[in-house]
């Protein structure tokens, strides 16, 4: 069974769109004329860095329900297009109408997170503001070129990071402990064992780290014939506690790493260590893709263990990107996936996964809550402001050359 694993650390929305920013290439000096501002939503002014953000986000969404046939590297081309936003229904809208209205939602929930922040009398410490305004700084030395080429700063980044990290926040302020509709407990445990899932996970590379050769079908069915016969002990004598299930199971399948690589003459890469994550239904239908091995995956019990070839960040290798980068992302992404499920309370506190098991239980409610929160703001947009950012200057993967 071939399982797809799209990143266990999971897809917030900024990510989607570094990775977007991350594509273009051949970036061209773009000095747009931009307002400092384009009016204000509320009380919260909106910088014509955080618009053209949004507005950089809203396409990339637009590029995600692109036809085949359609090229989105070509802006103005693909802003008069057309695409379908609902598969169930055939709905359609043209790309420039699309960008334009998802612009402005962004807009309205970053609005509503920072003013139901500040009215449950939240307040970022310090030491959170420093560490998204660090994260904002590594996206620039990192992908400075295509920001700066979209008229995008280090200060909007910062800005966007630190609501990001209020939006996390409002979670327990609604619905924590002391929150304004609080979850109780028992509502949380119930979730968490009916919906969530913690995993305990090593993963083999199929290929060689040193000479880089890919395993061959043959030896690709040794590899996993090892890694089972390993898994096979282990729930032989699983022991009873999460602990000492993931303790053995550590132990059991470290050993039989040095014979699984051995197949490719090649030694336990570094990597190949226990890791452990606590995934919701939506991620766990999310990344593993393939069909069945999630279900493979909800079938286990606490404590049981499985083998399955996988695909570990299959975005990271299906992007486009210069061919020396595919190259390493499709080695790492090449890999055996020895797992086993554990009770989350066995290896850790109610308490300790409050805000995680609250954001997969809440979170999309949350979501909606401050988009509807947000519309109903008063808007002092500036259409004067706003045409002059529009969307026909986003600088996409290849349109700068286009």
């Amino acid at each position: 069974m071939i399982i797809t694993i799209d990143g266990l650390a999971m897809k917030k929305k900024l990510l989607a769109l570094v990775c977007a920013l991350a594509l273009t290439v051949s970036l061209v000096g773009c000095a747009l004329s931009t307002p400092d501002t384009v009016g204000k939503i509320g009380d919260f002014e909106v910088t014509s860095g955080l618009y053209l953000l949004a507005q950089y986000d809203a396409y990339q969404q637009a590029a995600q329900l692109a036809g085949s046939e359609q090229d989105t590297s070509k802006v103005n081309s693909f802003l008069k297009a057309t695409i379908t936003t609902d598969a169930d229904t055939g709905e359609t809208t043209v790309v420039k109408d699309y960008v334009a209205q998802k612009t402005l939602e962004t807009l309205q929930t970053l609005a509503a997170v920072d003013a139901r922040f500040t009215e449950l009398g939240g307040q970022l410490t310090e030491e959170q503001k420093s560490a998204a305004d660090s994260y904002a700084q590594q996206l620039m030395d990192n992908y400075g070129d295509a920001y700066t080429a979209n008229g995008i700063g280090l200060e909007t980044l910062k800005l966007f990071q630190q609501l990001q990290y209020k939006q996390t926040l409002l979670l327990d302020l609604v619905y924590g402990k002391d929150g304004e509709t609080p979850v109780e407990d028992g509502e949380l445990t119930e979730h968490l064992d009916s919906t969530m899932y913690e995993i305990g996970f090593i993963t083999v590379p199929l290929y060689n780290t040193s000479t880089f050769a890919f395993a061959s079908d043959d030896q690709k069915a040794e590899m996993l014939s090892l890694a089972q016969k390993a898994v096979d002990s282990y729930n032989a004598a699983a022991p009873e506690d999460a602990s000492s299930q993931m303790a053995a199971f550590n132990s059991i399948a470290s050993s039989a790493l040095t014979d699984i690589c051995a197949v490719l003459d090649a030694e336990v890469p570094s990597t190949s260590t226990l890791q452990t994550d606590l995934l919701g239904e939506s991620d766990l239908t999310d990344a593993f893709t393939q069909e069945g091995a999630a279900d493979t995956l909800r079938g286990l019990a606490y404590g049981q263990a499985a083998a399955y070839y996988c695909i570990v960040d299959m975005h990271a290798i299906t992007v486009r990107q210069e061919p020396a980068a595919l190259r390493k992302n499709v080695l790492e992404g090449y890999a055996m996936m020895l797992a086993v499920r554990l009770d989350p309370l066995g290896v850790s506190t109610l308490d300790a996964l409050r805000s995680q098991i609250l954001s997969d239980m809440k979170g999309e409610e949350l979501n909606d809550a401050l988009a509807a929160y947000g519309a109903q703001l008063d808007s002092t947009l500036s259409s004067s402001a706003m045409s002059k950012l529009p969307a026909s200057k986003i600088v996409n993967a290849t349109s700068a050359n286009s």
